[in-house]
């Protein structure tokens, strides 16, 4: 399989039908993007977000998260992918 991958300001990534069904999605779930050096990790959202009720009372988890939101907001998007 090859993938191309494409520079865009867009909230949007494009998966190959065969690993958009690999990764069991459906179309227009929600999904979290993190990228570690050469490796791309991809969540379901409605899946991170659960852990919210369940920490609800959770200091280090609302400190984490708010780091995570920090992070995200200050991230900005490389010349490509």
């Amino acid at each position: 399989m090859t993938i191309v991958a494409r520079s865009t300001r867009a909230d949007t990534i494009f998966l190959p039908e065969r690993l958009f069904s690999l990764l069991k999605l459906r179309e227009g779930d929600a999904v979290k993007v993190v990228v570690e050096g050469q490796t791309l990790r991809v969540a379901r959202l409605e899946a991170f977000l659960s852990l919210r009720g369940a920490l609800a009372d959770d200091e280090a988890f609302d400190r984490a998260m708010a780091d995570i939101d920090q992070g995200w907001n200050e991230w900005t998007l490389p010349a490509s992918a």
